[in-house]
């Protein structure tokens, strides 16, 4: 192709601020532009509604602080309401645990066992304890505190000594059932519930049957948790086996005739015994002409009978009717030795005086069932013939209302306690003003003693009184 038949080249268009300026409409800003106005708008409004938002917090109108608050604090918790800085010591930062530990100590709960795994370390206290949630209970703590090493123990440490450990729920399969088939009842003595309870009603000795429960197992009305008072023989016993105590063999007090004590200690007995023949003796000798012996002919004395007739009586009441209830360890010149039966509550101890819990994992509240019948939980009651037998209910009876039930009331926390509060310490009582960390409102002072101070605070319920005890109107 020849130089003058080549393609006509185009210049390039140029690109300078002239040929752009002629482009660009100088009137944009006079168009109407949604997003603009509003922005404008919220330019004018957004400082004036700040502005007055705040007004509140500064002049303390309406309670206007408490926008800062995460929530109102637990029921235990709401006298350091006013004082944030008791508990967050450290800014920007949770509760550290020495803030907690300086009203409460509680004991750590990780056993020792598990300590070496690097998975398991104790928690801090405002892990469980979560505040700002109203008045709610402290110790009800998530299920999920629980299960995450509870569903799994035996991964967490090198020894569990706890059976069925797998926990994940209260519910069958997920749950070890109680009471531990390995308990028995050793208390050594004779009780026969099903005796006292038949299914048709009898009379025995003029004691009607069957009884109630409640004739013995009485709730102790001061207790939070309704715990069961301790049965005893003069309160619980007496009424219906007073008659075990006799030991007129031959009757000859007749109607008159009085009970030995019941006491552990058979010289009283014997004592009581030998007095209560010497006044019969006394205020009717003719009662020594009485054969003590079927066909024998009556003893020579005085002495000869009232030493007879004791031995007599006491191989009656401690072979035959002591011997009703009770067992004995040996004997101690010739006197029997009853094992000791210890307080009746709990489980027995030979060891302890009031006995162990059953449930020895787990707490219980008879205030909080007071509305079912005993027989609903105990049911084996009804039929147990053996000291024995553990009549402690079954897990099954318990998930009628827990549990299964599709309520809230199957919580670890419900029943299980995280610090053993056995070993806690009984921390320095500290005044008020120490306690909540300023001085008490509203308070008019005053003179007693040695001139001492005190303060006098009144409230809707009458004056507080110097021992901080409210005196009732």
């Amino acid at each position: 192709m020849s130089e003058k038949e080549q393609p006509f080249q185009y210049h390039r268009r140029v690109r300078d601020t002239k040929k752009l300026a002629q482009r660009i409409n100088l009137l944009y800003y006079l168009r109407p532009n949604a997003f603009r106005d509003w922005r404008r708008r919220l330019t004018l409004w957004l400082p004036l509604l700040a502005a007055a938002a705040i007004v509140p917090f500064v002049l303390n109108v309406g309670g206007g602080e408490r926008v800062f608050s995460n929530g109102p604090l637990s029921k235990a918790h709401t006298i350091f309401e006013q004082d944030c800085s008791l508990c967050h010591t450290e800014a920007f930062s949770s509760v550290p645990n020495g803030a907690c530990t300086k009203c409460h100590d509680g004991s750590p709960h990780v056993s020792a066992d598990f300590r070496p795994s690097k998975q398991l370390r104790e928690p801090s206290c405002g892990q469980c304890h979560v505040e700002h949630n109203g008045m709610v209970s402290l110790a009800a703590v998530p299920d999920g505190n629980c299960t995450q090493c509870h569903a799994s123990l035996s991964s967490l440490g090198p020894s569990v000594h706890v059976q069925d450990t797998e926990v994940s729920s209260f519910r069958e399969q997920n749950h070890p059932d109680f009471p531990d088939p390995n308990k028995k009842d050793a208390r050594p003595l004779r009780l026969n519930h099903a005796v006292h309870v038949p299914a048709e009603a009898k009379q025995i000795r003029n004691i009607e049957l069957p009884m109630k429960c409640g004739d013995c197992h009485e709730t102790d009305r001061g207790s939070p948790t309704g715990d069961l008072i301790p049965v005893t023989f003069e309160k619980h016993c007496r009424r219906c086996h007073e008659g075990e105590l006799q030991f007129d063999i031959f009757q000859l007090s007749g109607a008159d005739a009085k009970p030995a004590p019941h006491t552990k200690d058979p010289r009283a007995i014997h004592d009581y015994i030998s007095e209560a023949y010497q006044e019969l003796l006394a205020a009717n000798p003719g009662v020594r002409n009485f054969p003590l012996e079927r066909g024998a002919a009556p003893e020579a004395n005085s002495e000869v009978w009232l030493r007879t007739i004791v031995e007599r009586s006491e191989v009656f009441l401690f072979d035959r009717k002591c011997v009703y209830c009770h067992e004995y360890e040996g004997r101690v010149e010739g006197y029997p030795v009853v094992k000791a039966v210890q307080m009746i509550q709990g489980q027995y101890d030979a060891n302890s005086l009031t006995g162990a819990p059953w449930l020895d994992r787990a707490g219980f509240s008879h205030r909080s069932h007071r509305a079912v019948t005993c027989t609903s939980c105990h049911a084996e009651a009804l039929s147990s013939r053996e000291t024995s037998d553990v009549l402690i209910p079954a897990m099954k009876a318990c998930l009628a209302c827990h549990g299964d039930s599709g309520t809230s009331l199957g919580y670890c926390s419900q029943c299980h306690t995280y610090h053993d509060k056995s070993v806690e310490n009984d921390k320095d009582r500290r005044p008020i003003e120490d306690l909540v960390g300023r001085e008490r409102g509203g308070s008019q002072a005053g003179e007693i003693g040695d001139g001492e101070r005190f303060a006098v605070q009144r409230d809707n319920r009458g004056p507080l009184a110097a021992d901080g005890i409210v005196n009732s109107r």
